[in-house]
């Protein structure tokens, strides 16, 4: 049995599996094997798949499905692998050579963690550094560097009460691909296939609400590169229409853990809180109001207020969108605004 099992699903993705392969080849831990899960490609993907494999020494299984969407393809990728941790490779990123060895060792130093994960870098289509970490903003660290953690070697393990909390509020930067798990956490629980995008977010709240154990080293061991194909929000020139389709999916995702999983006080005012920030920014600002829709902003405003209505910053701005909503009723010719659902 390999130690690590790296899951790569694909879809129409050719173009990049070539340096994908090459990223994963270059690990200095070398102990893998690679589960390909091709969800239904129809662009030459099984022929670079071939090609490739003639370069890889390890283990390699390649299974090909009908599209069943990314997380469909991760739990198939699931079924199949092996290893004792699990690292999952998303085919359009990079991984840098040190990320398994780096996260073996962590979670080898500290066998009570179950998941760990560390920074990426995001660049453009160019190769342009748009962020050169995901750990920190323009105004500082992300809240979730403030949580409360202990030190094993220089894995950060977090102990603090409040880390679902903060993975609701703010999130803790981690997602699949700049993560290493073990095999257990996924024993009794899977991906919800139905949800296309962010169910990395949603499967990490509900490990945690299970006692998942989390940690994080603060170097850089991902490439995300932003391009017109990415999946979630930060595709590049991703329509109002996408976004909607993600916040929407964001939305729907949270209140069906409200509905069917256990929750403390504190994390139903946590996820309450969330909720009505993708209400009120993500679609009613950013997907319709910037969109000319005051009535669809105006309803998502609402939904917001109601979930946050003690949010000083969301009542100012619902005030001073209602004389837009006026203009906007009495001018004739307007352009029709774009309706999403």
């Amino acid at each position: 049995m390999p130690r690590v099992s790296i899951i790569l699903p694909t879809f129409n993705r050719a173009r990049f599996l070539p340096e994908a392969f090459a990223s994963i080849r270059h690990q200095t831990f070398s102990d893998w094997e690679l589960v390909i899960v091709d969800d239904g490609s129809t662009d030459d993907t099984e022929a670079v798949v071939q090609l490739a494999l003639q370069g890889i020494a390890q283990r390699v299984h390649y299974v090909k499905q009908e599209n069943q969407g990314a997380y469909g393809a991760r739990n198939t990728g699931v079924n199949h692998a092996t290893g004792d941790y699990f690292a999952f490779f998303d085919s359009d990123d990079l991984w840098l050579p040190h990320h398994l060895d780096r996260c073996v060792a962590a979670l080898g130093a500290a066998p009570e963690v179950d998941w760990v994960y560390a920074a990426c870098r995001c660049v453009d289509a160019a190769g342009t550094v748009v962020a050169p970490t995901t750990f920190e903003t323009g105004g500082g660290p992300r809240p979730f560097l403030s949580l409360h953690t202990r030190a094993v070697g220089d894995l950060h393990v977090i102990d603090d009460a409040g880390i679902v909390e903060c993975q609701l509020t703010h999130g803790l930067y981690t997602g699949l691909q700049n993560a290493l798990i073990r095999r257990e956490v996924f024993r009794t629980e899977r991906f919800w296939p139905e949800y296309r995008v962010v169910e990395d977010v949603l499967f990490l709240v509900r490990a945690l609400l299970r006692g998942l154990r989390v940690g994080y080293l603060t170097d850089v061991h991902v490439i995300y590169r932003i391009h017109d194909g990415n999946s979630s929000g930060s595709a590049a020139g991703a329509s109002r229409a996408a976004l909607y389709r993600i916040r929407r999916e964001s939305v729907v995702g949270l209140e069906r853990i409200r509905e069917e999983v256990p929750l403390t006080a504190s994390q139903r005012r946590a996820l309450q809180r969330a909720l009505g920030r993708y209400y009120f920014w993500d679609i009613g600002y950013v997907c319709y109001l910037q969109e000319g829709d005051t009535a669809g902003a105006a309803a998502a405003f609402r939904k917001g207020l109601r979930l946050n209505p003690l949010d000083l910053k969301m009542w100012k701005t619902y005030l001073a969108s209602i004389p837009r909503s006026w203009v906007s009723r009495l001018t004739r010719g307007a352009p029709a605004p774009a309706r999403f659902d």
